[in-house]
C-alpha cells in the first residue's frame, strides 16, 4: 500500500510553501489570508520541533515516559529556551506569542481581522521562520522554497519590512530613543508599539492603539490583560509569580 511519510523537517517546508501559495491566492481573494497564516504558523510549530528533536529525540514528547502526544508551539518554546546554549531572542519570543494568538483567534472564534493586519502579521512571521531557520535549523529558508514561489510571496515581506523601517524613521522623529522600551503590538506582530511620546500607545506600523499599563511592583509597561491583576492593581507575570512566593510580603503595596 502507498504511503506518504515526511520527516519533520519537510513537513515544515511544506507547509511554509503552503502558506506563500495561500498567501499570493489571497491578493486576489481575501479568504486565502486564513489558511496562509494557518499554515505559516503550523511550519512554525514543525519547525521549533525540528529544533528540539536535533538535540534529541525525545524532546519533541510532551511526556518523555510515555512518547505519543508531542508537546505544542508554546511548550516547544518554553523547552527549547531551557536547553543549555539555545538562546531565543526577545524579539523571537515576541514573534512566537504572536503566532500563537493570531492562530488562536482564527481557529477558536468568528474571524473579523483587518486585512492590512493580517498581511503585517504574515509578513513578520515569515521573517522570523526565515530567520529561524537560518540561526537554528543550518539553512534559511529561502535557500529551501522553491525558487519561483519565495520571489513571488516575498513581495509580502517586503510590504511589512518598509513599513516598518518607514516607522522606525517616525520614530526618530517623535524621539522615541529608547527602543528597549517599545512593545510588540498585538495586532500586527511588529515591535512598534511605543509607551511614551506623541504617539503612546499607537503602533508606528499598523497605527492601531492598544491600552498599556505599569506593573506595580516593576514598574515594566505591559498591554493591559497581558499580565495578572490582584487588589486592582497590574502586575506581569514576573511579580505575579514572586507575588505568589513565600516573599510575597516584601511586594511594596
Amino acid at each position: 500500500m502507498s504511503r506518504l511519510k515526511l520527516n519533520l523537517y519537510d513537513n515544515a517546508i511544506g507547509f511554509a510553501e503552503e502558506a506563500l501559495e495561500k498567501a499570493i491566492a489571497a491578493e486576489k481573494d481575501s479568504k486565502h489570508w486564513k489558511y496562509a497564516i494557518l499554515s505559516l504558523v503550523q511550519s512554525i510549530e514543525l519547525s521549533l520541533k525540528e529544533a528540539l528533536q536535533r538535540s534529541h529525540p525525545f524532546l519533541i514528547y510532551d511526556n518523555i515516559d510515555k512518547p505519543n502526544k508531542t508537546v505544542t508551539l508554546d511548550q516547544a518554546s518554553k523547552r527549547l529556551k531551557r536547553l543549555q546554549g539555545f538562546v531565543l531572542t526577545t524579539d523571537e519570543e515576541k514573534a512566537l506569542q504572536t503566532a500563537s494568538g493570531v492562530r488562536n483567534r482564527i481557529i477558536h472564534h468568528e474571524i473579523d481581522e483587518d486585512l492590512v493586519e493580517l498581511k503585517l502579521v504574515f509578513a513578520r512571521l515569515l521573517g522570523f521562520l526565515n530567520d529561524f531557520h537560518g540561526e537554528h535549523l543550518n539553512e534559511y529558508l529561502q535557500a529551501v522554497i522553491q525558487r519561483d514561489l519565495w520571489s513571488e510571496a516575498a513581495n509580502i515581506n517586503d510590504y511589512g519590512s518598509v513599513l516598518f523601517k518607514r516607522a522606525q524613521v517616525r520614530m526618530v522623529e517623535d524621539e522615541v530613543d529608547d527602543r528597549s522600551c517599545l512593545i510588540t503590538c498585538p495586532k500586527c506582530g511588529w515591535e512598534a508599539l511605543s509607551p511614551y511620546g506623541d504617539n503612546q500607545e499607537r503602533c508606528y506600523v499598523c497605527e492601531k492603539s492598544t491600552c498599556l499599563v505599569t506593573c506595580n511592583k516593576c514598574e515594566k509597561v505591559i498591554i493591559d490583560g497581558d499580565g495578572e491583576e490582584w487588589l486592582g492593581k497590574p502586575y506581569c507575570h514576573t511579580c505575579w509569580d514572586f507575588l505568589n512566593d513565600d516573599s510575597w510580603h516584601d511586594i511594596d503595596r
